[in-house]
């Protein structure tokens, strides 16, 4: 039985920094326009034309942040009714995190490549398993067939540059949200055991269990106090959702999105004028934002 606990300020205050991180890094990737001359993104995309990675990339981050935001709608709302309760069940805020941190993930697995041909290798990696993602999910014979085909044109075009043995295959998303957190940790933007790949696993599989029911999460990831014996050995208990469990999956999507965002900024060639959209953003963001009556 699910138990209702008042949430002290101390406790939400890092959710609400993460909701109001995820509504900044929207209004910054909004303002990342085309990539300019020279930059990073183009050299990526001279080596495969057909496909822009700026394009993938920011599609990849435009789902972290969808994810995000509607978390951010959930636990801040910036309009609310001064009788209004949130409720905070387990179970969605490990789903969205874990969603906004697959997606960013691959972003920034792709843009950590350290030559424009290896991170044009990546984007390809992910666009033929696009193509192989899109297949499974098609209907009827003669559409896989012309995704078949589809897939098979990207390797002729490549064929000059790069074989499909050199391209190799998306390494999946463990793997990927792994790397993803240990270049985030180094970078000093989270918590130092993102560095840790059992850390990052453990919370990757706990929120995909919990995405998906599993009972294992619904026990460690709560609060599990036993009650009364209902038979021999058997007794009904409360369960909490773990603030703390919250926090630390909330931390490591904000800390991949924010990552992401700041890196594709950077690829695209808007480091000179990053200062001013992130101050931007930042003024926008504290006009709307409710006041709290007791401060």
């Amino acid at each position: 039985m699910a138990r209702r606990i008042a949430v002290d300020r101390s406790t939400v205050e890092p959710w609400v920094a993460v909701a109001q991180s995820s509504r900044l890094l929207a209004d910054v990737l909004s303002h990342i326009g085309e990539p300019v001359k020279g930059s990073n993104f183009e050299e990526i995309t001279a080596h495969y034309p057909r496909e822009r990675s700026s394009d993938w990339c920011r599609e990849f981050l435009t789902a972290g942040i969808e994810h995000m935001t509607l978390w951010a709608d959930h636990v801040a709302p910036l309009h609310f009714h001064e009788a209004a309760e949130v409720t905070h069940t387990f179970r969605p805020v490990q789903t969205l995190s874990r969603a906004a941190i697959e997606s960013a993930s691959q972003a920034v697995w792709m843009m950590n490549g350290d030559s424009a041909r290896e991170r044009a290798r990546r984007h390809i990696c992910l666009v033929l398993d696009d193509l192989d993602e899109q297949r499974k999910a098609a209907v009827g014979d003669e559409r896989k067939t012309r995704l078949r085909l589809a897939r098979q044109v990207v390797l002729e075009r490549l064929e000059p540059f790069i074989n499909e043995k050199e391209i190799g295959r998306f390494p999946g998303y463990m793997n990927a949200v792994k790397e993803a957190a240990a270049t985030v940790a180094v970078k000093g933007s989270a918590d130092a055991d993102l560095a840790d790949p059992e850390v990052v696993e453990r919370l990757w599989r706990a929120s995909a269990g919990s995405a998906h029911g599993k009972r294992w999460p619904a026990l460690e990831l709560q609060i599990v106090e036993p009650g009364r014996e209902i038979s021999p050995g058997q007794f009904a208990t409360d369960r909490t959702p773990d603030p703390g469990a919250i926090t630390k999956v909330l931390k490591l999507a904000d800390a991949v999105l924010t990552y992401g965002v700041l890196r594709f900024a950077d690829y695209s060639g808007y480091t000179p004028q990053l200062t001013t959209i992130i101050g931007a953003a930042q003024e926008k963001l504290a006009a709307v934002i409710p006041r709290r009556s007791d401060l």
